[in-house]
């Protein structure tokens, strides 16, 4: 993994980045292997915002309590792009698990991380590490480069996973430039927290694995009124889910 100041560039201009073959088959398959033996461990006990389903097939999952999924966001290769991206000392915020099952995966709206975050000091990244093979057609990312440079109004958006929405989202597309990554299994898109992304339907034969690390630097600090009005949010979507 060799990064360069073009790199760094790239990063601060469109806000977000394509790094390849970070993580080997080996490990990719390791942490495929994890991720299922996990689920189905679990699958019963998690709920609520901890896990969303799609017609009885996990979609997402947000909480992962076993040990090797902290030891595996923090190892040192993640510990290095979050140093060089950030240029700070980087912390690891948290780390989630993206399924968009064959068929039927879940959209996800355009949205910004840092307003589920919350954080003061928005110099924070998402790293989206590829376990299956990503296209336009299986549903890949989609990015608005360069909106990440202020946080945008948000409004409910009512779906699993992802509960926010950007407000004026049409016109933004307007005003910014569309990006699909298409990414192998081992590569990474590194993404400023606060740049517009999100995803379509997964209508292919082909299911569009990824895990998610989130990074932030040691002195970053939470705006709790404002995390507490999404948590509030949140918790009432959830609710209506649950009726």
């Amino acid at each position: 993994m060799k990064l360069n100041l073009k790199d760094f560039r790239t990063y601060q201009n469109d806000g977000v980045i394509r790094v390849k073959n970070v993580f080997s088959k080996i490990e990719i398959a390791k942490l495929k292997k994890k991720i299922n033996s996990y689920i189905i461990k679990n699958v019963g006990v998690l709920k609520g915002k901890e896990i969303n389903f799609i017609k009885k097939e996990v979609n997402s999952v947000h909480l992962f309590k076993d040990v090797f999924f902290k030891k595996f966001s923090n190892q040192e290769k993640i510990l290095i792009l979050g140093k060089f991206f950030l240029k700070a000392k980087p912390k690891i915020r948290h780390y989630e698990y993206f399924a968009k099952p064959k068929k039927i995966g879940l959209s996800s709206p355009m949205h910004q991380d840092n307003y589920y975050w919350n954080l003061k000091n928005p110099n924070s990244f998402t790293i989206w590490i590829a376990i299956d093979k990503a296209t336009k057609k299986n549903g890949a990312v989609e990015y608005l480069l360069g909106s990440h440079k202020k946080l945008y109004s948000h409004i409910a958006s009512y779906a699993p996973g992802s509960s926010q929405k950007v407000q004026e989202i049409e016109k933004l597309k307007k005003k910014y430039k569309i990006k699909i990554f298409s990414l192998n299994p081992g590569d990474c898109l590194i993404h400023h927290s606060q740049i517009i992304h999100g995803s379509k339907k997964n209508l292919s034969n082909i299911s569009r694995k990824g895990f998610t690390v989130q990074v932030m630097t040691t002195n970053s600090k939470v705006d709790k009124v404002k995390f507490q009005r999404y948590q509030e949010s949140l918790k009432k979507q959830i609710e209506l889910r649950a009726t």
